[in-house]
């Protein structure tokens, strides 16, 4: 592959259940499937946090309050972009760390707000459908959704290709591959 800055360095995955697709359009969770409204998230927070600073370059220091405590947090934020009816849309997105209620969680904050339910696929075999997140050599975080069925038949590079099998066969929510540092999770 040539070196022009648009290397897949890092990728993320997450199977998108019936409650996950309600949190696309900022509605409760109607089984235990999901979780609550709004928010995409990762456990545990101690494999995917570090794997998401790598990814998203800004930082801002948000104030919040749990328990009656006031603190301060640090949020992560960046743009991500995605296609969607052939041009390129962007937002920018924050992952915020664990709380007091959700500890060793942490997540995309406020999904809903990037109208992309439409963009989730079904699966024609009746497979996982998946939430991706690439993120470039240049940097680019780009989202991306897809099927089980195209993870294993489709053209994709052969590394992930075989980890996203590797992911699926284990049978977790989520998973991440570093192309770069040869991290992942689950470490298959």
């Amino acid at each position: 592959m040539a070196d022009d800055g648009l290397n897949v360095v890092r990728v993320l995955f997450q199977n998108i259940e019936d409650g996950d697709r309600l949190k696309f359009v900022a509605q409760s969770n109607i089984s235990d499937t999901g979780g609550g409204a709004r928010d995409l998230r990762f456990r545990p927070e101690t494999e995917f946090l570090p794997f998401f600073k790598k990814m998203f370059s800004g930082r801002r220091i948000q104030r919040r309050k749990s328990k009656g405590v006031s603190s301060e947090i640090e949020v992560l934020t960046d743009k991500v972009v995605w296609n969607e009816g052939g041009k390129e849309v962007s937002a920018t997105m924050e992952i915020w760390p664990s709380t007091n209620a959700r500890p060793n969680e942490c997540r995309i904050a406020r999904i809903s707000s990037f109208g992309l339910d439409g963009l989730i696929q079904n699966d024609p075999k009746g497979g996982k459908s998946v939430f991706m997140m690439f993120q470039q050599q240049d940097g680019t975080i780009r989202l991306h959704f897809t099927t089980e069925t195209s993870l294993k038949v489709d053209n994709w590079d052969p590394t992930i290709k075989k980890f996203a099998a590797d992911w699926l066969s284990e049978g977790t929510k989520a998973a991440f591959l570093d192309l770069k540092s040869k991290e992942r999770y689950p470490h298959v």
